[in-house]
């Protein structure tokens, strides 16, 4: 018998490793998620509307800071990915002492602004909002290791990492609301739920050393460009609730923030795709057929998140607020869903604008929120929209302005790759 390959075998083996890496990463990333969901599903039942709107104003604020670790995984993926040759143990080692010295920073300056979040964001409990600052420099550390273990392809210990992360949000986060509902219980159990993934990373990343000083400081450096493009991602994908906590009265506020963990849902459900299709855009930059693939994969599945929304309108509130005091928002779940399907194609828009080291993507994200924050002020500040009207309107602004951030961006892209 003929050992020849015809040409339609040979791209077999690597489509097939290909699909058993994304199915790895893609149930870590589905046990993170589904147990990030649980402990919002146990807030939202465990906490009255005013409390479980500022719990996710606090995890707002977590996202927002937890652009760093993104930055340096970020960071850390590309820098390894296209790294060849001999000095991996070094690259890592200088990838890990960037994540702690990152993390001391974050953590002081978190420190520093607590007063100002207390004030802004109307919290009663000084206690919770400090304790942002330790739960944000373990997430930074946790980047650094996701950096490292992304960029060499190692899907299986990266997985590990990310069920790590659901649970301990879901075991020590929501075991403390079980035990004692309150603002203060729900931060306390998710400060100590995010020591959980870094001791893991520190476990399978053990042995990496000979990084110099100048090493980790060249890390740094290049860390800032996608940390400040991830920031404006962050910021806009989040301000939304900033927005509703200060522009609606409370009780809307927290149908609006119960409204967010099916956009949250939507946003983070496709995001396996950007991790396995990231190293590859930063090694071979320009490459549009893959991102235009990956972008019809995040957006195929939205479009079944938003239909499923449409068709099981009912069972879709009972799993998000399961009490009668969320019962008008049911009819608008779906809005909530195209929400954050228009967001997770921006996000993979925006790792591809990173790894084709795209400088213009941050300027074009800061503009889109400051045109939304302007809108919302003027339609809510000003009480053309209330109530219920309010907080539809301020969720179709939002998809508004991811669809055409991510439609400029693209483009953008595609130009850029026609010229090079």
């Amino acid at each position: 018998m003929s050992s020849h390959t015809t040409p339609e075998q040979e791209p077999r083996a690597p489509r097939l490793a290909f699909l058993r890496s994304a199915t790895v990463v893609a149930v870590g990333m589905a046990i993170m998620n589904a147990a990030a969901y649980g402990f919002t599903l146990v807030g939202v039942h465990r906490l009255v509307p005013e409390q479980f709107g500022a719990i996710t104003a606090l995890l707002g604020i977590l996202l927002i800071g937890n652009v760093a670790s993104l930055g340096l995984q970020a960071a850390g993926a590309r820098r390894i990915a296209t790294h060849s040759g001999a000095g991996a143990s070094e690259l890592a080692d200088a990838m890990l002492k960037a994540g702690r010295r990152a993390a001391l920073g974050l953590a002081a300056i978190t420190l520093l602004a607590t007063p100002l979040l207390v004030w802004l964001l109307h919290i009663d409990s000084v206690i919770a909002v400090l304790l942002i600052a330790p739960t944000l420099g373990c997430l930074t550390v946790m980047g650094s290791q996701l950096g490292v273990l992304q960029g060499g392809q190692h899907w299986t210990e990266l997985a590990g990492i990310y069920t790590a992360v659901g649970a301990g949000r879901l075991v020590l986060g929501g075991g403390a609301l079980l035990i004692h509902p309150s603002l203060t219980s729900a931060m306390t159990g998710i400060a100590l739920g995010a020591a959980v993934p870094p001791l893991l990373g520190a476990f399978l990343l053990r042995g990496s050393t000979g990084a110099t000083a100048a090493q980790v400081k060249e890390v740094l450096r290049e860390t800032v460009h996608g940390t400040h493009t991830l920031l404006a991602f962050f910021a806009i994908a989040n301000a939304d609730v900033l927005f509703a906590r200060a522009l609606l009265d409370q009780r809307h506020s927290g149908y609006y923030a119960a409204g967010l963990i099916v956009t949250k849902a939507c946003l983070f459900l496709p995001q396996f795709v950007i991790v396995i299709v990231f190293p590859s855009l930063a090694s071979s930059p320009g490459d549009t057929v893959r991102l235009r693939r990956a972008i019809q994969a995040v957006a195929g599945l939205g479009v079944c998140t938003v239909l499923g929304t449409l068709l099981l309108p009912d069972l879709v509130l009972a799993v998000v607020g399961g009490k009668e005091d969320y019962a008008p928002l049911g009819p608008y779940t779906w809005l909530f869903a195209i929400s954050g399907s228009a967001y997770a194609v921006l996000q993979l828009v925006v790792y591809a604008a990173i790894a084709q080291q795209e400088k213009r993507a941050a300027l074009l994200i800061w503009i889109g929120l400051i045109a939304l924050a302007v809108g919302a002020g003027i339609v809510l500040g000003t009480d053309i929209a209330t109530g219920m009207a309010g907080v539809k309107t301020l969720v179709a602004m939002t998809s508004t302005c991811a669809i055409l951030l991510s439609i400029g961006l693209a483009t953008g892209l595609h130009r850029q790759a026609d010229n090079s």
